[in-house]
């Protein structure tokens, strides 16, 4: 069992530790996944990653699929502490404007 990924949910916020690279996405989706999944998940939702040691391009397509599922369940998602070279991969990938969320979450207003 590898164990260079460990996650934990301080309040609203999902911290990210260790390397954060294909050979853990399994971990990671499972872990994100079951999080997710919780009765009463909150409406804003947080994942810092000030504690990520290792990155790899699969990391982006991870905060994509975050930002799909965060509004799938109509959450708000906030990334905090996004590694340079996290930045720097999704810019080279032409995605970095996606991978940024609304802090606040999009509600259908009637119209008066």
């Amino acid at each position: 069992m590898n164990t260079s990924h460990a996650s934990t949910v301080v309040g609203e916020t999902l911290k990210i530790a260790g390397a954060l690279n294909l050979a853990n996405m399994p971990r990671i989706l499972a872990e994100t996944a079951a999080y997710a999944s919780q009765e009463k998940l909150p409406d804003f939702l947080s994942i810092d990653f000030a504690d990520v040691t290792d990155i790899d391009s699969s990391a982006v397509s991870l905060l994509l699929h975050w930002r799909r599922e965060a509004q799938r369940l109509d959450k708000a998602l906030q990334y905090a502490h996004l590694p340079a070279n996290l930045k720097a991969l999704a810019e080279l990938y032409g995605v970095d404007e996606m991978i940024h969320c609304p802090l606040q979450k999009q509600k259908n207003t009637p119209a008066a």
